[in-house]
């Protein structure tokens, strides 16, 4: 059965092809492979920002939850990541693609993880795993969510007070007012494309994250270490204009395409920054309610 949501469509038709022909081929990683220093192969690419998520986990006062959620976890590969830097802990991770928890559990299965790694299929927009973590991660999956006030207040309403959230995504570089009327092409195709309603500054995401009871401890901008232009990326800077000319941006292979492509111009021109940030829920700080959102 085809999914009513969009975002688990985009998933359930490209998550294949991401792992077949990714950045980091033969692992469970769907996210941006990184080139930091000291990084000398894809593999290690990819992985860093698993360790940097470790990292920044231990440098804020938390080295070893016991407990901590993937909030748009993929696969699994984050997860198993981390569990193998957290002997011990209980780790969940969530989806919204129905085909991606398939896959996931079967990886889970497969690495002999199932007592501590568990997937659930779910939608920020409306989520109660009835459970609270010590830590959260959410890797190129906030900008799925409706708005970045529901992705928040799950994201709270999830942790326990003074636990972690730690969020690596893209952001606009500045408002969309700001920008030319060609970049805001750019920034509709890129929103279109990948499906990403949530797309918005740091600046917003902190504004929000403060009113919903979530303190900014720390950021760092990871697109210096992105590395556009790959042969591949020249190969959907030809297929994607002819994509949207024929008005496919709705189906997930060619808005796939198109989104990628919008999103290699705006890392070029500036108006799009891959951004980490650390936030820390305070412990008896404010919940305010999201309209529409399920009340807890």
């Amino acid at each position: 059965m085809t999914s009513p949501d969009p975002v688990a469509r985009y998933y359930d038709g490209n998550t294949g092809r991401f792992l077949r022909f990714g950045r980091v081929r033969g692992s469970a990683a769907i996210h941006r492979a990184l080139w930091a220093p000291g990084v000398v192969d894809a593999r290690g690419a990819g992985n860093w920002i698993n360790r940097w998520l470790a990292e920044s986990l231990a440098l804020h006062g938390s080295p070893r939850p016991r407990t901590l959620l993937d909030l748009g976890c993929g696969v699994g590969g984050t997860l198993l990541h981390m569990a193998e830097h957290l002997p011990g802990a209980e780790l969940h991770g969530v989806t919204i693609s129905p085909r991606q928890v398939e896959m996931g559990r079967e990886l889970v299965r497969s690495r002999g993880a199932e007592d501590r790694v568990r997937i659930h299929q779910g939608d920020f927009n409306a989520l109660e795993l009835g459970l609270r973590f010590e830590a959260a991660v959410a890797v190129e999956s906030f900008v799925h969510a409706e708005t970045p006030a529901r992705f928040l207040q799950t994201a709270r309403d999830h942790l326990a007070p003074g636990g972690l959230l730690v969020v690596v995504d893209d952001f606009l570089a500045r408002s969309e007012d700001e920008l030319s009327p060609g970049d805001q092409r750019r920034i509709r195709d890129f929103r279109r494309g990948w499906r990403l309603p949530s797309l918005c500054t740091v600046a917003r995401l902190e504004a929000e994250a403060i009113g919903l009871g979530l303190e900014p401890l720390s950021g760092f901008d990871f697109t210096h270490w992105t590395r556009p232009g790959r042969p591949r990326d020249r190969v959907i800077a030809l297929v994607a204009p002819v994509s949207r000319a024929l008005g496919l941006a709705d189906v997930p292979f060619f808005g796939n395409m198109i989104g990628g492509n919008a999103l290699q111009q705006g890392m070029r021109r500036g108006v799009l920054r891959y951004r980490g940030l650390v936030l820390r829920r305070s412990e008896d700080g404010p919940s305010r309610h999201v309209p529409g959102a399920p009340a807890h």
